[in-house]
């Protein structure tokens, strides 16, 4: 499904504060006991699948990639240099579908957004990645609101950048938050963004922190088999 909407790139549900951040030499807290038992839906890898794997392609800008035929989606977004595609286990909504007009039955689900940009010059990208490249992996940006915790190096074809976890810091008092995403530039300022986002959590004893990693980390296999997936030309 392709709709116009204005310009302006995936919110990300946290960024790193204006402020000068306090680096943190450890990654964000763990459980110190067994993690919350929540329910997992089985998950379909499309490096196991190559067969039934569904493939996205758009011609316009050249950007293709596979996710699992148990998936829903693709809901797609185009405006002028940009393209935003998502996909998930669950029902996938058109962009700017407002939180009332949602309506999730699976529990435990997980979202995929891919975004590319053409000759993108918005500093928001650059200056995370700038931040992140000062951290060694394992290490984290913290302030009063976010903690984003350096996973890696990662590397697609001519597109180079960094793979890192957002959450909420340990004060936030807002809603329950958990996203992995990477940032991947070209030489010529061209941008490609992806994050994986649990939906609808399960959360026992009220450790919503662990219940959210544990669904991500259920997930990491298929968010990095599509993100290696993933072909611009």
């Amino acid at each position: 499904m392709k709709n116009t909407f204005s310009i302006f790139f995936l919110t990300i549900t946290l960024t790193i504060s204006a402020c000068t951040p306090q680096s943190v030499s450890t990654p964000p807290p763990l459980p110190a006991t067994e993690p919350a038992v929540v329910s997992v839906p089985p998950t379909e890898a499309v490096g196991q699948l190559p067969v039934n794997a569904k493939l996205y392609q758009n011609d316009a800008f050249g950007v293709g990639f596979q996710y699992p035929s148990s998936w829903l989606g693709p809901e797609e977004y185009v405006s002028e240099q940009t393209l935003r595609v998502e996909v998930g286990s669950d029902v996938v909504y058109p962009y700017g579908t407002g939180p009332e007009e949602r309506t999730y039955t699976l529990k435990n689900s997980y979202y995929i957004v891919i975004q590319y940009s053409k000759n993108d010059q918005n500093t928001y990208w650059r200056e995370t990645y700038q931040s992140l490249l000062n951290l060694a992996d394992g290490e984290s940006l913290s302030d009063g609101r976010g903690l984003t915790i350096r996973v890696g190096q990662f590397t697609i074809g001519r597109f180079s950048g960094v793979e890192y976890i957002s959450t909420l810091s340990e004060t936030a008092q807002t809603s329950p938050a958990y996203s992995r995403s990477v940032i991947l530039f070209d030489e010529q300022s061209n941008v490609l963004t992806m994050t994986g986002q649990p939906n609808n959590v399960e959360v026992v004893d009220g450790n919503w922190r662990d219940a959210y990693q544990m669904i991500d980390e259920a997930n990491s296999f298929i968010f990095h088999e599509i993100l290696t997936s993933i072909s611009i030309q």
